[in-house]
Parts: C-alpha cells; structure tokens; sequence
C-alpha cells in the first residue's frame, strides 16, 4: 500500500506542476479545447429519446485530474474514534469537557464510584473504584462477526481488588460473557493487560453488550486508560474500515472541516498517553486526540491517497502551521497539499474573518509555509456557498480580495482557491412536497455548471489573466443535514444521495480543465462509509463515486446529447437553474485510450429515461454496463442490511455501438457505460 501511496503523490506533482510561482513566470495553461466545450446539451422537450452523439476522435487538450474523485476526514464528534477507531471504549482516559459533569462522557458510574482531579496517568482524572461495589461501565458492540479475541488494556493505582467483565445485555444484570478478577497494589500506575476470547455465540453481530470494571473488595482503586481493541486491529484502526476505504480507490484524502480552525496539531502527535483529551470546539464531546498527523498519513499510506491537510487558520498561527509543514515535510515529502483556512466566512467557524482578513491571513501562512517547504501547494479559502445575486456578489468580494492580495508583489497565487458548495436539506423546503424538493437539490449541480463554476473561473482570470494558474477545489460538496425533518427528504444516507453525487461527478468532468480537485463529504459522515451495532457498511454515495473512481476517465471527449429538459426555479434556499436535463452524460477515454466510459444519470424522480447512443471515432467491441439505483431514492443501507443499495450489472444490446442502440434508464440512476477498444 505505500508503493500506491507514492504513486499518488507523483501523480498530483506531475498535474499541478505545469503551475509557476508566479503570475510573472506564469505559463500557459487554459487548454485550446476547453473540456467544457466538449460537451453540449441541446434541450428538446418534444423528443421522446434522449440522443448521445460520441464523437472520440475530439478530445480535450488537458487531461482530467484524478483528484476530482477526492475525499475527506474531520473529528466531527467523536465519529473518527467510533468508525475508524478499534478502539470500542469511547473517552478511553476518562477526562471531562465540561465543568458540570459528574463522571467522564460516554460512561456510567455505580456504586462507590468518584470522579478524581488529583491525577491519572499522564493525565489530569481517573476514576476512583470502592467498596461498596464501585462501578465504571460502557455500553458497546463487539465485531463478534469477524474476531472473537480482544486485548484489554488498563492502568490502576491503589490496593484492591477489581473484576473486568463484559456482560451480554444493556445493562450490568446481563450474563458476563467473559470476566477476569484481578489483584491490584501499590502506589504508582501500573499497566493491566486481560486478553479475552468471546465464547462461540455468546454474542450475534449487532448484539448490545456492556463493559464493566467493578471493585471487588479491599481498598479503593484507582483506574485510568481503559482502552479494549479487537486482536485483528490495524496499528488502532478497524480493519473493515480500512478495507472499505482501500476498496474506494480513493486518490487524495483531505483532513480538515470545521474542527481544523481549532485544532493544534501538537496535541495529536507523540506517545498515545501523554496526548490530552480536551473538548472538541467545533462539535462538542471530549476529543481524545487520538488520532492526530502519524495516524492520518499512516492511513493515506495503507489506502493509497495522497493527504491533504488543512491547517488552523482560525485561532491558528502562521508560524505553527510552518512547523506542521516541518514536522510532516522535514526529511521526505509526505503531504504535498496544504490548505490554509477552512470557511473562514462563516459565524460558525471559530477565528472567523472578513475579506480582508481572509486574504491577509492567506499571505501570512502563505509565505511562512513556503519558507518551510517551497515545493508544497496551496489552497486559499474561497467562497462560494450563497446562490442568491447578492449572495454571489459577497462571494466574489471575498475571493477577489484573496485573489489580488495573493498576487500583490508578484507573490505566488494559489493553486486553487476553495469553495463548499454544500445542500442543506431540507433548508427552506421543509414544507415543500418531495418531489420539488428533489427537482431541486437535483438541479443544483446545473447550477454549478451554468453558473458558480464559470463565475469563479471569470473572477480568476480578471485577476490573474488569461494564463491563470489558479484552479477551483471543492473541498467539501454534497448534501447535508439542513435541519429538522432531514431524513424525510433526499440526503446523504439515501440512493437519493448517491444521484446528486453523480450529477455533481459530472459537472466537475464537464469543467475538468478547471475543477482539478474536489473532495467529496465525505469519508466517514455525509455518507459514505458508516458503523453501527459494531457492523461496517457503505451507503449508495460510496459506490455512485466508487465507480467513477474506477471507471478512471482522463481525456475529454466530444459528447453532443439532445432530448427533454427543465427550468427550475429557485425554492427554499436553492437556485434556479435553466434548461436543466432530464439525463446528464459525461463521456471520457482511460488515460491509455484503451476503453471509453459514458456516465449517464437519470435524474428524473418517477419516469423512466430511453437513450439512444452513438459512438464515432472509437473501435469499440460489445459495450457492458453498471447501474446504481433502487425501487425508492430514500432506500438506504444499514448494519443489518447492507447491500439495498449497491452496484449491479446493467444489460445493453448486443451489436456494433457505431450503428447505435437505444437502453431505457430506470428512474433515479446511475449507469457507467464502458466501450473497449477492439
């Protein structure tokens, strides 16, 4: 896995290295064909068939980044320890994060058990254990369905007795299905190590269960870092987390969101137990700091993703995130793209700013970083999360500023200028009947293609001129939660989900000579990859961009369609877009020009779509296909049921594609084409 990892990395170099450090020395790099006017749509309500015309011999002069199919990670809550943590004790050193809190988040007390703020180990409080029967237990699901040894992992102080169990049931009265006694003496920590073997079907798959550290007679004890992992563990992370992440093909994974404007990467670097636990700013709850720099690039390496990390520009230093760059680029270049702020705009982030600021921030950390390691590449925060006139004009206000101060006294510009063009959902629409609400959030990503993404590329080059070296990054898109009432409507967690993922793939392709990096929300919350009851699952927007991944387009072709569209107004928040088409097309070659994919979604709710093709300049053998959809957009995937939604093959006519087939997409899919060369 580390030989992909590298080969990640030479690639991103090799696309973005085209840039130079300057507007001066800037070289061409606007392609002749533009990859979006390879693609063109011809709205023809009267048509009864959606016509796709391929043209392969017409292909784009720049080739499409790989990195458009990127993703996420941020310690939203405590989800990175809950899903890709081994670890199944949530708080595992038993601090606070509010003054007001009688025992450490995530576990109960019983019996003769306090709270101590005289010192754990390495650490400010551990928990007290007395007579009589002193408690200190947790709620938790075991992997039961893939391993059955654990390794228990404790540290104690005092001259006492205590019971290590784990008890079938939610509750302290089930059976214990394993349970050590053990002598406890002395007056320094000590280090408790029980290794456990689950009795065959003493517990199912999903089964709730409950770990429990109970005095069982002498004086009191003291406990602390209370830590239970599962023996196949992978240096602290679930294996099948891993291995849905390594499945993903995922080419670069970005650490960042709104925990980065708080976050101080010192705290999570160095020996495990001496990291400390502290309230989590952003989101709340204890962050244990567990997982910190070494275990995000430790996972880039195992899947095979360049890391992109964001440093703290919120309550942030310059001079701290020049020492990241140290700390990670120092003696070999493990992390080549660096994004300075995260949302910087918005009342929510802490450390938020104006303009001006934004900007003066940007060359701060710009040219401290920089003087680190020349050879890394920036993202600036931009702006592009308000749809309404006034709300682009505030975006365009807020990245010109960034823009100019950038290129101010021939300075290097950014590599790419960020935007989160995020759906909330329900947003404005929580009254709104289902099917406009989906039309909508359906239409945005037309939206992005008509409008917000040729806007930035004007505001770019008005600045930066014809031969911009700046490019566009989503690095965070997708639906999210818009408030009450979410799951009722299309969200993350849906095939529905999976649809808009699809149509935004496209309209990135589409500007493929601008949008160069985009991350998608993300890994593990958004969608994507999720745990419950002990059991990890994907949900439909993993495969939808799981098999464009692998589908690997990288050249343009020309790809003329015509057949029925819409105009969508604006509702509740989202904008209107015109002549929105009932089916999007994107169509590319591999990098070998070996096969030709087609990717065609249907993004109408109820009716289904047929689709003639047509293929010129390709040698193409017998075409097979690959669908993603379901009976209902609001099916999802579950811990128990998890493969309602997933990938299936999609039948196509038998015969030459040049001649032309017709194929009928059923409502709200997705379907990749591919053609090989003869």
């Amino acid at each position: 896995m580390p030989h992909r990892s590298r080969n990640a990395v030479v690639l991103l170099t090799a696309i973005v290295s085209l840039a130079s450090p300057s507007l001066a020395a800037a070289q061409a790099l606007a392609p002749a064909t533009s990859t979006r006017t390879l693609s063109r749509y011809h709205r023809d309500d009267a048509a009864s068939v959606t016509r796709i015309r391929i043209n392969a011999t017409h292909v784009g002069d720049t080739p499409l980044s790989p990195f458009t199919m990127g993703n996420f990670l941020e310690h939203l809550g405590q989800l990175v320890d809950r899903t890709l943590g081994a670890n199944l004790l949530i708080n595992p050193n038993l601090e606070r994060t509010d003054p007001g809190e009688a025992m450490p988040p995530y576990w109960d007390d019983a019996g003769a058990a306090a709270w101590r703020e005289d010192g754990g180990y390495q650490s400010p409080d551990c928990v007290r254990l007395s007579a009589p029967d002193g408690t200190l237990s947790q709620r938790l699901y075991l992997p039961v369905q893939r391993e059955r040894r654990y390794t228990l992992t404790f540290f104690t102080r005092g001259s006492g007795q205590v019971t290590a169990a784990i008890h079938a049931g939610d509750d302290l009265q089930g059976p214990a299905v394993v349970q050590t006694p053990l002598t406890v003496a002395g007056t320094d920590w000590r280090k408790q190590t029980v290794h456990w073997t689950i009795p065959a079907g003493a517990l199912a798959a999903g089964q709730r269960a409950r770990f429990a550290l109970a005095h069982a007679g002498g004086g009191p004890v003291d406990v602390d870092w209370v830590r239970l992992m599962p023996d196949d563990a992978v240096d602290g992370m679930d294996p099948d987390v891993l291995r849905l992440a390594r499945a993903w093909d995922i080419p670069v994974l970005r650490m960042a969101g709104n925990f980065e404007s708080q976050y101080h990467w010192r705290d999570g670097v160095g020996p495990l137990y001496g990291r400390p636990t502290q309230r989590n700013a952003a989101w709340g709850g204890p962050e244990s700091n567990q997982f910190g720099t070494d275990e995000f690039l430790d996972l880039c390496r195992r899947i095979g993703a360049a890391p992109q990390i964001g440093a703290n520009a919120g309550n942030g230093t310059a001079d701290e995130a020049a020492a990241w760059v140290r700390y990670c680029n120092g003696k070999r270049e493990q992390v080549p793209i660096w994004e300075i702020g995260n949302e910087l705009y918005g009342g929510w982030q802490i450390g938020h700013t104006d303009a001006p600021g934004n900007a003066a921030r940007f060359v701060a950390f710009r040219d401290a970083m920089l003087q680190a390691d020349p050879h890394i590449k920036l993202i600036a925060t931009g702006k592009g999360d308000e749809t309404s006139p006034g709300g682009l004009q505030r975006d365009r206000d807020w990245n010109l500023a960034v823009l100019h101060a950038a290129a101010g006294n021939n300075g290097r510009v950014p590599d790419w200028l960020s935007i989160h063009p995020l759906v909330g959902l329900p947003g404005g629409m929580r009254d709104t009947p289902y099917a406009q609400e989906w039309q909508s959030a359906m239409a945005h990503p037309a939206f992005l293609d008509q409008t917000e993404i040729p806007q930035l590329r004007d505001q770019i080059t008005s600045v930066e001129g014809p031969n911009a070296r700046t490019r566009i990054a989503p690095t965070e898109w997708g639906i999210i939660i818009g408030g009450r009432g979410w799951e009722d409507g299309p969200n993350h967690n849906v095939e529905a989900g999976a649809v808009y993922n699809a149509l935004a793939l496209n309209t990135f392709l589409r500007n493929g000579d601008w949008v160069t990096l985009a991350n998608a929300t993300a890994l593990l919350h958004g969608g994507d990859i999720a745990k419950d009851h002990g059991v990890a699952f994907v949900t439909p927007e993993y495969y939808a961009e799981q098999l464009y991944a692998r589908a690997a387009p990288r050249l343009a072709v020309e790809t003329d369609w015509s057949g029925p569209g819409a105009d969508v107004p604006a509702r509740g928040g989202l904008p209107a877009a015109t002549d929105v088409p009932d089916v999007d097309i994107f169509s590319a070659l591999t990098q070998d020009r070996k096969a030709l994919v087609v990717f065609a979604v249907n993004r109408s709710l109820n009716d289904s779509k047929p689709v003639s093709v047509s293929l010129a300049g390709f040698p193409a053998g017998p075409a097979s296909a690959t669908i993603l959809t379901a009976a209902d957009p609001q099916v999802s995937n579950s811990w128990d049921h998890p493969d309602n939604v997933a990938p299936r093959p999609f039948p196509v006519p038998p015969g030459d594609s040049r001649a032309g087939w017709t194929v009928t997409l059923p409502p709200h899919a997705l379907v990749v084409f591919t053609f090989t060369r003869r």
